[in-house]
């Protein structure tokens, strides 16, 4: 076998293993060798510098960074999380975890904890591996979907961010989007609703996602089942960028567009309490991560490096 034949063979079982995630017995069959073979390929991929292997520490510390974000934008707290070179699911997994170990060492006995949707939110509840028990009380803050993913039902984050740490949790028995405002205003006078949207004002921490317009609008994710054409093309026209809790704003965080059949908490309501906290990342997230921090909607943001980076540079270029 020429050199130029062993490299495409090694290249060929690197693949298959890192990047399809095969098991080397696996990777054997497919290539028609020997396991031990495989092993040896593996070997030299690394040697060849074919693979390399970063290795980032979730526990790492980027100080200067969280200083930073905290002064520029006023919070109480930034916690920011090592994920070069990643994104989707890992990424979201990694922010997930920051938030996790935040949250277990944040939350104390008989606080009051608001929680909203999204897939970086799911990947905080699924993270926690809480040791201590702090009976908090967990409150949706926007209203439930219909056939979505378990990232968007509320209630049931709700209940496990509170049996996580041994609390109780409070569910909201209402869509998110309801379509017309006296529609909406029938449905929160309803003494199950009044009883969540009462504890709002009084909360000790609200747990957000930061929605991203542009994806959400050109995936047809959810928004475009349960917003009309004309709503997405009027909240195009003022300049969307994200959303917290089904709450639009623009890229200097002014509110925009739908706003009437909306069950959920205000971007005023975010903006009056002490302990909102914004869990997001992603390259893609940026304008509408900079657009909450410039609203003044967050108290602490936790996010990974690539992302405080970019945002910073955003906002020093006034974009």
């Amino acid at each position: 076998m020429s050199h130029r034949e062993e490299l495409n063979l090694i290249l060929r079982a690197a693949r298959l293993y890192y990047e399809d995630g095969l098991t080397q017995q696996q990777v054997a069959r497919e290539l028609g060798v020997s396991r031990p073979k495989v092993s040896r390929l593996l070997r030299q991929a690394r040697e060849e510098g074919i693979v390399q292997i970063t290795i980032l520490d979730p526990f790492a510390e980027h100080s200067a960074l969280e200083r930073e974000l905290a002064a520029v934008f006023d919070l109480r707290q930034a916690v920011v999380t090592a994920c070069a070179k990643t994104e989707g699911e890992t990424l979201r997994r990694r922010i997930g975890f920051a938030a996790a170990e935040f949250l277990a060492h944040t939350l104390t006995d008989g606080q009051r904890v608001g929680v909203g949707w999204g897939r970086t939110l799911h990947s905080v509840v699924t993270s926690l591996d809480v040791r201590r028990e702090a009976r908090i009380q967990v409150i949706p803050l926007i209203g439930g979907m219909g056939q979505v993913a378990p990232s968007f039902q509320v209630n049931e984050l709700a209940r496990e961010l509170a049996e996580a740490f041994g609390g109780t949790w409070q569910a909201l028995y209402a869509p998110a989007f309801v379509g017309e405002r006296v529609a909406r205003e029938s449905l929160i006078r309803l003494d199950d609703v009044q009883l969540v949207l009462r504890t709002w004002p009084t909360l000790d921490w609200a747990l957000v996602g930061v929605g991203h317009f542009e994806f959400q609008r050109q995936s047809s994710m959810f928004f475009a089942d349960y917003i009309d054409e004309p709503a997405l093309q009027q909240l195009e026209a003022a300049g969307a960028v994200g959303d917290l809790c089904g709450r639009f704003f623009d890229q200097k965080g002014e509110p925009c567009g739908v706003e009437e059949g909306v069950v959920g908490i205000s971007l005023e309501q975010l903006r009056a309490l002490d302990g909102v906290i914004g869990v997001a990342g992603g390259e893609e997230k940026v304008p509408a991560i900079l657009g909450a921090l410039r609203g003044g909607y967050l108290n602490v943001l936790i996010t990974d490096e690539a992302t405080a980076q970019a945002v910073l540079a955003r906002h020093r270029a006034g974009e």
